[in-house]
């Protein structure tokens, strides 16, 4: 019997948020990203600006979220106030998109979420609510003891940071977020149980509620007046809280130490775009200062850089994958390492095993994607097709993807005779180099 209540009572939030969402489109009609901008950061040249898209489902998954927490018997009620300041923030950036055409610069957003990491980060402290984690062994806290208060900070703040900032960044991507968190979320309540698993349950719900109306292309209810966008998106004000909510959740929990390996391929579209654009690229230029014959400094496309474009979604988009199998490809990545996470939890004698396997999942997701960021030519006649990846098969599977094809014989030409057909080279420099042989 408590277990249908507490079942009832985690569902609340799928269904509010499955229900009220498409009265919030009829109701806030305008809500809506007039956003434009230009994707500076990534290797290949194409320029996105994205649609109006309707940001009504970060407030209802909020609120729905919030109401189950107020109505489940267990439920703390603290976390909500560790949440509240990643909501408010992105709503107000969500506003800007809607009223200006444009959010919060990147420098202040991200100085906004770092703060915002550490008060969570406090605040958790302060009501030694991590004192549960003491209770499993994939908390940092059982190991280092409950009263280290400065490393435990520190871990929490980082994970905190790390989740919201992914969250946030997949967020224009159909289903993306919502698909990942429900995956993660049902993953961690399994692993944590009806006590400690409250908020993780809630949470997948809530993820599961918004998922219905942001399923990716053809699967989106809005499919044949819409093709290629969902029907509603949860904006940086869905986008912040999920994040911030499931790296609570897995503090609170007490799997923690479990959660960067569960969330490995979610948490790469934060730190892809954290190491490639703000670390690599200025500490590149600082250091080596790459400049052309003339002296100019060289575009940032021509480094030799991890992925062709970040965070990581727009990588894989720019290899050729359509959106619909970019995110199937990161669900079916998150479904692996989290049940490999949940049969280390409850099944002692294979936990290393299962741990690794995790892991090396996580590990082979980013991987894979380095390695196919180069770009070659293939040649067939007057033809010369340009291709993104590796000029490699694994039986039936094309480890590359046609971007483009050229009629061309003096492009089909110079390609052969310079030997640079099925020869992977850096995107940015093919693309010049096939500029410079065409000009008239």
């Amino acid at each position: 019997m408590a277990i249908v209540l507490v079942l009832a009572f985690v569902l609340v939030p799928l269904v509010l948020t499955a229900s009220l969402t498409p009265v919030a489109l009829a109701l806030f009609p305008r809500f809506r990203s007039r956003e434009s901008k230009p994707q500076s950061s990534q290797v290949a040249f194409a320029t996105r600006t994205s649609s109006r898209l309707p940001l009504v489902g970060g407030p209802i998954l909020t609120l729905a979220i919030a109401i189950g927490v107020l109505f489940h018997p267990d439920a703390p009620l603290w976390p909500l106030a560790a949440v509240a300041g990643f909501f408010a923030f992105g709503f107000i950036d969500d506003l800007a998109k809607t009223l200006r055409g444009r959010g919060i610069g990147e420098g202040l957003y991200f100085a906004v979420i770092v703060l915002l990491s550490i008060a969570a980060a406090i605040l958790i402290l302060d009501r030694d609510f991590h004192d549960l984690g003491t209770l499993t062994p994939f908390a940092l806290a059982t190991h280092l003891g409950s009263d280290a208060v400065v490393p435990l900070g520190l871990w929490y703040a980082v994970l905190i940071l790390g989740t919201a900032l992914a969250a946030g960044f997949s967020d224009g991507m159909d289903g993306l977020t919502a698909g990942s968190a429900t995956i993660l979320m049902t993953g961690l309540w399994l692993a944590a149980g009806p006590v400690t698993g409250v908020w993780p349950g809630l949470t997948a719900a809530g993820a599961g509620g918004a998922l219905v109306w942001n399923l990716p292309s053809r699967w989106a209810p809005s499919a044949r007046d819409r093709p290629r966008r969902a029907r509603a998106y949860i904006g940086d004000s869905g986008a912040l809280t999920l994040g911030a909510t499931m790296a609570i959740a897995a503090i609170v929990a007490g799997y923690d130490l479990l959660w960067p390996l569960i969330a490995a391929p979610l948490l790469f579209e934060g730190f892809s775009s954290l190491i490639q654009f703000k670390i690599l690229v200025p500490l590149i230029r600082r250091v080596v200062d790459p400049r052309d014959p003339d002296g100019n400094p060289l575009p940032h496309q021509c480094f030799s850089l991890p992925l062709l474009a970040v965070p990581l979604h727009y990588h894989w988009e720019l290899l050729g994958l359509d959106r619909r199998s970019i995110v199937i490809l990161f669900w079916a990545a998150t479904l692996l390492t989290t049940a490999a996470g949940v049969v280390a939890v409850h099944v002692s004698a294979v936990t290393a095993l299962a741990l690794a396997l995790s892991g090396a999942v996580g590990l082979a997701f980013w991987l894979g994607a380095m390695w196919l960021r180069p770009a070659f030519l293939d040649v067939e006649g007057d033809t010369v097709s340009v291709m993104h990846g590796r000029p490699f098969r694994l039986g039936p599977v094309r480890l590359f993807r046609r971007l483009e094809t050229i009629q061309d014989h003096r492009l089909a030409e110079v390609a052969l005779r310079t030997e640079r057909v099925s020869r992977p080279i850096n995107a940015y420099v093919l693309s010049q180099w096939i500029a410079e042989v065409r000009q008239p």
